[in-house]
């Protein structure tokens, strides 16, 4: 986990340009392959590629989603440790 809130927000945002954009345009090329693909004598191509390219493009689009939620997430404070010989603090 990052603790510099501005490279937590830096390392996201390329990892959103860098994978989430690619895949994105990956998805979108993958429709447009199932529905008129480059391979006209050979629909088995066709699927198979746009089964590729949408197995890609989940796989591209789900590690922005992940890098954000590892460098953004918020930890929860630590506790105190006590040790044995210490005595207990009185409330307050």
């Amino acid at each position: 986990m990052v603790e510099n809130k501005n490279l937590a927000i830096a390392i996201t945002v390329a990892a959103i340009l860098l994978c989430g954009i690619p895949g994105l345009m990956s998805v979108c090329i993958s429709v447009l392959v199932a529905v008129d693909g480059p391979f006209p004598d050979d629909p088995r191509a066709e699927w198979i590629t746009s089964i590729f390219l949408l197995c890609t493009g989940t796989l591209f689009i789900a590690i922005p989603v992940i890098v954000g939620i590892i460098t953004l997430r918020r930890r929860p404070p630590e506790k105190p440790i006590l040790l044995k010989d210490e005595p207990i603090p009185p409330p307050s």
